[in-house]
């Protein structure tokens, strides 16, 4: 276990260095963009403002739209301009939310309930192109900074510190939400404390993204042979592109909703919430890159669909219980099923790709990532309002879609790609 964790950590931190910067931004900026997006926005909206939760949807989506558009043309852009100033400007741009909302009072949206859709909706779009200038430019740093023969494990600390940002983010945010009430503020100022929280945190993730090197797409490392550039086949396309998009849909219907549903479940108070999300996530910042290392040992396609399957039963298993321990016990399923499914997920896209493509191919899988962000919120915020429990069936049935989609689909796949790869090979010899 020793070894495991020295290799999969201290080593890999020693080669690199800079990956323990890029860490601390993408642990930052998570911690941004959860904190909001998973917890302060929700009882913000629902408690303060007093809105119903199609309105939580709609500024939930209008981020994630807005991100879904520009990922692509900001990581196509940082190839030539950088990934320093993209980063740098997205979490600069994701400071302006928090200032806003801290800024005016409550009781002016209670009197004017247009100023939500005046004032926060524009700023929720332009935290989504904050979003969008900060994550793909810092993946592809990632590409650009550690070779290919140990690039897994550089993204597997990337998507550790990912994690770790979002299991942050809502447990300080509760946390500072408790100091602000030992102060003896009034309940509207303490509910604006995580927005206080995100934006030191985004300033703080600006600073220190503008100490990484500056660096841009690579064409190829030296020694590397031009492969013939093919497309990818159709049927490739669409099974990434369902699958991704009925996981991301399963995942962004529960998401603004997930706090809500623990406080309402529980009774605990809505400052603790967050500290409870934290022990969900624990698990994810010990063991995400040793998980990562041991996908590497089986094939791909078996753990994809094993870890669908995993987090489907989880999500199923979720809103059959009221009592903490069992609650709990069915959220550790689906997290164990996000720790063996993602890193396998990505690993086998690249696999697939045709040479020369990979970039693409995330993309489109990016793209529907960001479709099914955007449909998620929209369709959970009218079953929330009809009944809570809504929300976790729809997410458990879009899971187990897609879990049955990567059973029925991926063997044939990755028979006729292995075929396809044969064919070249024979023709080109």
């Amino acid at each position: 276990m020793l070894q495991l964790f020295h290799r999969a950590y201290v080593a890999v931190f020693r080669r690199y260095p800079v990956l323990g910067r890029m860490a601390v931004v993408v642990i930052l900026g998570e911690m941004l963009f959860a904190s909001i997006n998973n917890y302060a926005l929700s009882f913000y909206v629902l408690d303060d403002l007093r809105q119903p939760g199609r309105t939580l949807g709609l500024l939930a989506s209008t981020f994630l739209i807005v991100e879904m558009l520009l990922k692509m043309p900001f990581g196509h852009l940082s190839d030539r301009y950088g990934r320093r100033l993209f980063a740098t400007a997205g979490l600069t741009a994701a400071t302006i939310t928090p200032v806003v909302i801290c800024a005016v009072p409550t009781e002016l949206f209670l009197a004017m309930p247009a100023l939500i859709f005046l004032l926060v909706l524009p700023l929720r779009a332009v935290d989504g192109a904050g979003a969008a200038a900060l994550w793909p430019p810092l993946f592809a740093a990632v590409s650009d900074n550690v070779p290919s023969r140990e690039r897994g494990a550089g993204m597997a600390v990337v998507n550790t510190a990912y994690m770790a940002g979002l299991a942050l983010g809502p447990a300080l945010a509760g946390l500072a939400m408790k100091v602000w009430a030992a102060q003896g503020l009034p309940e509207q100022w303490v509910g604006r404390a995580p927005f206080a929280l995100a934006g030191a945190a985004a300033v703080a993730g600006a600073l220190v993204a503008r100490t990484l090197p500056e660096s841009r797409g690579r064409p190829g490392e030296a020694g590397e042979k031009a492969a013939p550039e093919r497309l990818p086949g159709l049927h490739l396309v669409v099974v990434v592109i369902l699958i991704t998009f009925g996981e991301m849909f399963a995942v962004a219907t529960l998401a603004p909703y997930l706090a809500p549903y623990v406080r309402n479940v529980t009774g605990l108070a809505r400052s603790d919430v967050g500290l409870l999300l934290l022990l969900l996530f624990i698990p994810a910042g010990v063991l995400g890159v040793p998980i990562g290392h041991l996908t590497d040992k089986w094939p791909k396609s078996v753990v994809v669909q094993a870890a669908l399957w995993l987090a489907a039963a989880g999500l199923w298993g979720v809103p059959m219980f009221r009592a903490l321990v069992p609650l709990l016990g069915a959220g550790v399923v689906v997290l164990v099923g996000f720790l063996f499914g993602l890193p396998a997920w990505l690993a086998l896209i690249a696999d697939l790709a045709p040479k020369g493509k990979s970039g693409r191919m995330m993309g489109m899988m990016a793209t529907a990532q960001g479709a099914g962000a955007f449909l998620g919120p929209l369709v959970g915020g009218h079953l929330w309002d009809i009944n809570q429990r809504y929300v976790w069936y729809a997410s458990a049935c879009l899971m187990t879609l897609s879990a049955a989609t990567a059973q029925c689909c991926l063997r044939g796949l990755i028979r006729g790609r292995v075929a396809g790869m044969g064919e070249v090979q024979a023709g080109s010899g």
